[in-house]
């Protein structure tokens, strides 16, 4: 009987043992499998918490030009302050090159927002959606570097400095203005949304209009009465929005004519001496956007007639409208690739900075690498998906353009 009870016990410690075994199996947690994308994702974090936009965005062009040098890369700066490097390919082929281009900049950097915070599932921050682009950029260049990416033939990385919208800088021109360069195809990374596609058959026309009062044109007359005064900046700011709207309206909706943003004057009791007005227009017919645009301008400019306003007209941002012809073969070799690996291809309408290059019969488009959410204060992403999106820029480097059969 005394034998029995000791071989119960002994089977009970061992099954106990081995509960408890289980259990710190199960409570331990587990280690990621992608340390590619942990290095990609270090890196995002790392440039989301450095200040934009500023002039050429220095700092965030010496942090790629470090991690460029250390991968021994020569890279060369244009006159705007953009990065580009060339990475040949392991033969020597006579065959024009792979872009990849990306914005080193954004709009959204927050002093404390921007310190990104992480858990097991999602990181967000600030800006952290806008700084993926160049983030999986260099990740490619280093794979490339390391000999675990073996490219077919040259590729040339872009980190824009200046904003591809900016309507006084051709960032591309170091790309289509000398012959070595200019690409086979043109691919625009960003952060948002993994398998997204950007076809850019929209054009955009973003417009600042300011009005102040004209103390020289006031001067030598009488004195208005404050009330009177007090309304001119008003009036003429909305005389002009009342004018704008009806010039779009007689487009027939193929001009979409948007309002961003109507401010003046200081606060109650106060006479405004200042006021903005923001405006942003969209089509797919070109010379119809660039017609409505200079009736705009010129529409702004007459309000200000016979009164002692000043208006200026200011084009703070223009993407033209792009040639879908040229690019019908490069969203094709995307679609199969990301039908490749699972990813469900989204086409998306819109304006793109690779109509510069499609226009000029470069095929060109812009996707995603990320799922997640842009935010007005912060972004989330999902770490999940950052592999996902490593491997869809692998293949692209790996294999367009692809063999024809």
């Amino acid at each position: 009987m005394n034998i029995l009870i000791r071989v119960q016990k002994k089977i009970g410690r061992g099954i106990n043992t081995l509960t408890g075994k289980a259990a710190r199996w199960f409570r331990r947690p587990k280690k990621r499998v992608f340390p590619l994308a942990d290095r990609l994702l270090a890196d995002a974090l790392r440039l989301a918490e450095i200040p934009s936009p500023t002039r050429r965005e220095e700092r965030r062009v010496a942090f790629v030009l470090e991690r460029l040098n250390a991968l021994g890369l020569i890279s060369r700066i244009d006159e705007n302050g953009n990065v580009l490097v060339r990475i040949h390919s392991a033969e020597i082929v006579d065959e024009p090159p792979l872009l990849l281009f990306t914005d080193l900049g954004s709009k959204r950097w927050h002093p404390l927002e921007s310190l990104s915070r992480l858990d097991a599932v999602h990181a967000s921050g600030a800006g952290l959606g806008d700084v993926l682009g160049t983030a999986a950029l260099l990740s490619a260049a280093e794979n490339i570097a390391g000999g675990r990416i073996v490219c077919r033939r040259d590729l040339l990385l872009l980190f824009a400095a200046r904003s591809f919208d900016d309507p006084g800088t051709d960032v591309f021109s170091s790309i289509t203005e000398i012959p070595m360069n200019r690409p086979c195809a043109a691919i625009g990374v960003w952060g948002f949304t993994l398998g997204s596609v950007r076809v850019h058959t929209q054009g955009t026309y973003r417009i600042n209009i300011t009005f102040s009062l004209d103390h020289k044109k006031e001067s030598g007359k009488t004195e208005a009465p404050a009330p009177d005064r007090a309304n001119l900046v008003m009036d003429a700011l909305l005389a002009t929005a009342q004018e704008l709207s009806r010039i779009t309206g007689d487009t027939h909706n193929v001009v979409h004519f948007y309002t961003r943003r109507l401010e003046v004057g200081t606060g109650f009791g106060r006479i405004p001496s200042e006021g903005i007005l923001e405006i942003e227009m969209e089509s797919s017919d070109p010379s119809l956007l660039d017609n409505t645009m200079n009736q705009v301008k010129a529409a702004a400019e007459a309000a200000g007639e016979g009164k002692p306003i000043k208006i200026t007209v200011d084009i703070t941002s223009f993407i033209p409208v792009g040639d879908p012809a040229v690019n019908a073969g490069l969203f094709q070799e995307i679609r199969e690739i990301m039908k490749e690996l699972r990813i469900k291809t989204n086409e998306e309408n819109g304006s793109d900075p690779s109509a510069f290059l499609s226009n000029q019969g470069i095929p060109s488009l812009s996707l995603g690498i990320v799922y997640g959410q842009e935010g007005l204060h912060k972004d989330e992403i999902e770490i999940g998906s950052i592999e996902k999106g490593r491997l869809l820029l692998e293949k692209i480097i790996t294999q367009i353009p692809r063999e024809k059969t």
